[in-house]
């Protein structure tokens, strides 16, 4: 399955600063498992106030790697969760974006090497 993610946005930010672009990879790639973990504790425990409070925070990482359909996705999750509405949706929800985050951690992991080459 082929990850969808543009990182057209992030090297527009970055202006050609393969650096801050790195930054931003190594930032992606290491914290965003960890905020997933803790935000799927805080679904299986129904602390809606946390699920919402991660997802809002995933939301710009997502978007800065071009990843639009799952930035989405974790807007339905932080608004279901603020309001109260459909949480019985959350869970299938974050369970679909972990199965598109998966493959784009690894594929960004193999681009990464390629701009440091570069």
């Amino acid at each position: 399955m082929k990850a969808a993610f543009d990182l057209t946005h992030l090297k527009e930010v970055s202006k050609g600063n393969d650096a801050f672009m790195l930054d931003m990879i190594d930032i992606f790639l290491h914290k965003t498992p960890e905020t997933l973990s803790i935000l799927e504790d805080s679904i299986n425990t129904a602390n809606w106030e946390m699920v919402g409070f991660y997802a809002r925070k995933l939301k710009a990482t997502y978007a800065y790697m071009g990843m639009l359909e799952l930035k989405e996705e974790l807007i339905k999750i932080e608004k279901s969760a603020k309001n109260m509405e459909n949480i019985e949706m959350i869970p299938s929800i974050f369970n679909h974006l972990k199965e598109q985050t998966n493959p784009a951690l690894l594929e960004i992991s193999e681009l990464k090497s390629t701009i440091v080459k570069n």
